[in-house]
């Protein structure tokens, strides 16, 4: 499948999961000081770069990669905050072992989602990663995770300078936080039941119903072959 321009598969508006994946899958984020160096430059570029822009909902770091979940606003504000928000980190990572070269695989995934349903399920997703890599038995007690604080409204030492936001489908789930709190449990544990703990692949085409796919499938097509021939045929006379 081509590499398809960001522009293309993401809009104004709309929700995402990104992921950004260690070089060679090493293990670019292996102990607590480097988790919290990637999150303190995370929430010093929402507050320095995107403000109210990009909202993120919930996230997961792992010891070779991260999952975030975010709704876009303006793709260039977002676009400048990866950069720069990664390449911080790089530094950061390649000062501490005193090493050169990539940090990342390559440039973060960005998946975009059909609806609120989906949206349900990506962040059910993100927050079952320690139990897909067995770490811990519960996902309540993964540190650097959003998920204690979707189920039990607990907030870890370094949600301090983070900006969540709760999606719109949380906030559905009850008139007061202990009832959300309650029915979102209640939900990710129907969704372990259900889908287990089989891990999934992030596709260019996005995360919702089998028409959404195919409709994403066919323009993304259509603009790939649009470009092709744009490059062999030249600008216009």
């Amino acid at each position: 499948m081509p590499r398809y321009p960001r522009a293309w598969i993401l809009e104004n508006g709309q929700t995402f999961h990104k992921m950004w994946r260690g070089h060679n899958r090493e293990w670019n984020l292996n102990t607590p000081d480097e988790k919290r160096a990637y999150l303190n430059f995370l929430g010093e570029g929402q507050m320095r770069i995107c403000k109210q822009f990009n909202s993120l909902h919930a996230l997961c770091l792992m010891s070779n990669h991260v999952h975030e979940l975010y709704t876009l606003d303006d793709l260039a504000t977002f676009s400048n905050f990866m950069r720069q928000h990664h390449g911080r980190y790089g530094l950061f990572f390649n000062r501490k072992h005193q090493r050169q070269g990539k940090v990342a695989q390559d440039r973060p995934k960005t998946c975009a989602i059909e609806n609120d349903y989906h949206d349900m399920i990506v962040t059910f997703y993100i927050h079952a990663n320690p139990l897909r890599a067995k770490i811990c038995g519960d996902a309540k007690d993964y540190l650097w995770s959003s998920h204690a604080l979707y189920a039990f409204g607990k907030k870890a030492s370094w949600m301090k300078g983070i900006r969540i936001q709760f999606p719109k489908w949380y906030l559905q789930l009850g008139k007061t936080w202990k009832e959300r709190q309650a029915n979102y449990r209640k939900a990710f544990d129907a969704y372990l039941k259900e889908h287990g703990l089989r891990k999934k692949e992030l596709s260019a085409l996005g995360v919702g119903s089998y028409s959404w796919i195919l409709r994403r499938k066919q323009m993304l097509r259509t603009l790939w072959k649009q470009k092709r021939l744009a490059k062999v045929l030249g600008p216009p006379i």
